[in-house]
């Protein structure tokens, strides 16, 4: 009755402790955040970009590393179903000729007796273990979650593609605006420098006015060429992302997309739901206690059924006439290993804490993102205000500067200073207004979401709507 209750209930006597709480207290809510309205599933198509769309659609199913997570879980979940594939009985077919030939003379004078053997063989054998302690359905269990695991890693590397796509179109289209501005800026030098040349030889400029407007303009010239390197490299980035070849993407113009409100958050709590590299680390950690299970019972003995049926026959006519079974039950456990099955159990729980430590900070790391991106947005529009101020104040101090140089109460260097600030702030502006759309995508990276679940190998899946009837 005793070895009875034991096989019955093998598979809970060495389970892992339940582990529902988070290992870390967190906040109650999220700081420097009102939220406006929930955040959107697909939210780049907040941008209302259309290329935009496509480029992350395309990079969804194009990109490497999210086809390399695609073969991690092909992986993961073949190991899980050979894991489980040794809970069952395996069943072999072996068939078999034997032919043995021998001579024989029984005296020196006598003649050699040749004597000839056959035997024919065509059977099944199995073999099965009982899990008497659920070593089995531990390992299984491990590998399950581990397989869950790596789908999780594919959902968190859609999350970075996805993010690493939309930041780097911001910046391609900041650099282009960058251009754009310098452009105009270059212009509005040259017409400078043309009429400082006509003042000169109507004796009402120095030539070292003329020198330094030259030298204005030639500044702003020679920023030209870096600025449409770094439209090279970003293009070819972008390109990379989408999984093309660089120098073959082509991306029409466009302008740095104005924000909408800011999402819901949530409870810093729901990021151990959202956000998918926080719901791998816990299986992982899940995986990591069921590993120890493994271990401790394979410290206990272990019982395995042998069985074959076979026709035996010395005449292949005859084989099917004859026939023979055999059953063996074997009860092995370990005696003395030199620690060995210890020392196993030992390692898979350190395996565990490491896992648990790694969880712990990756939901600390979690929640620090969320309202890193929430600060850093909160102060970087206060920053843009102040900027625009500036800009205001300087295009004012500029149209000063120049009339007071017309009128001769100032010299053109005054001028000037105030037209590289002006032109200067103008640039910065544009700079930091694609920072607050990068502050906003962290954010919503950080957020997770539930868009990753309709992850396909071949992109994302259309969003289906239930309606209650």
């Amino acid at each position: 009755m005793l070895f009875a209750t034991v096989v019955l209930s093998g598979c809970a006597i060495f389970s892992p402790a339940d582990r529902t709480q988070s290992p870390v207290p967190l906040p109650e809510e999220y700081s420097l955040y009102e939220p406006s309205r929930g955040a959107p599933e697909e939210w780049w198509q907040t941008f209302q970009n259309e290329e935009l769309n496509s480029l992350v659609a395309t990079a969804l199913s194009g990109n490497f590393d999210v086809q390399v997570a695609w073969a991690r879980l092909k992986q993961a979940r073949a190991l899980a179903i050979k894991s489980g594939a040794t809970r069952l009985p395996s069943l072999d077919l072996d068939g078999g000729y034997t032919g043995q030939r021998s001579y024989q003379q029984s005296s020196r004078d006598a003649d050699h007796v040749l004597s000839e053997t056959e035997k024919y063989s065509l059977g099944l054998a199995a073999q099965y273990e009982l899990d008497l302690w659920g070593r089995i359905a531990s390992s299984e269990k491990a590998a399950e979650l581990t397989a869950q695991a790596s789908r999780e890693d594919l959902e968190a590397a859609g999350i970075t593609v996805a993010a690493s796509v939309v930041e780097t179109w911001t910046d391609l289209m900041a650099v282009r605006a960058e251009i754009s501005i310098l452009a105009e800026q270059i212009k509005v030098n040259e017409m400078l420098s043309s009429l400082q040349e006509l003042r000169f030889a109507k004796s009402m400029a120095s030539a070292l006015d003329v020198t330094q407007q030259r030298g204005i303009l030639a500044g702003s010239q020679a920023e030209l060429p870096l600025l449409q390197a770094q439209e090279r490299v970003l293009l070819n980035k972008l390109a990379v992302l989408v999984g093309k070849a660089p120098g073959t993407l082509r991306v029409r113009g466009g302008e740095i997309p104005e924000l909408p409100g800011l999402p819901e958050a949530g409870l810093p709590a729901d990021l151990l739901a959202s956000r998918p590299d926080v719901r791998a680390a816990g299986l992982r950690l899940h995986a990591a206690d069921w590993e120890v299970s493994v271990a401790r019972a394979d410290r206990l003995p272990a019982l395995r059924l042998t069985g074959r049926a076979a026709y035996e026959s010395g005449r292949f006519d005859l084989l099917f006439n004859n026939w023979v079974a055999s059953l063996t039950a074997g009860l092995t456990g370990p005696i003395f290993d030199a620690g060995l099955r210890r020392a196993e159990v030992d390692r898979t729980r350190a395996v565990a804490e490491e896992n648990l430590a790694n969880y712990s900070k990756t939901v600390l790391s979690a929640v620090q993102e969320v309202e890193d991106s929430m600060a850093n947005e909160h102060h970087q529009r206060e920053y843009i205000y102040r900027l625009q101020q500036r800009l205001t104040l300087s295009k004012e101090a500029l149209s000063e500067a120049r009339l007071r140089y017309l009128m001769g109460q100032s010299d053109y260097l005054r001028f000037l200073t105030e037209l590289l600030n002006e032109q200067s702030l103008e640039r910065n502006l544009s700079q930091e207004r694609a920072k607050l759309v990068k502050y906003r995508v962290n954010l919503y990276r950080a957020l997770g979401g539930d868009w990753t679940r309709r992850m396909t190998p071949e992109g994302l899946a259309p969003q289906t709507h239930v309606s209650a009837s």
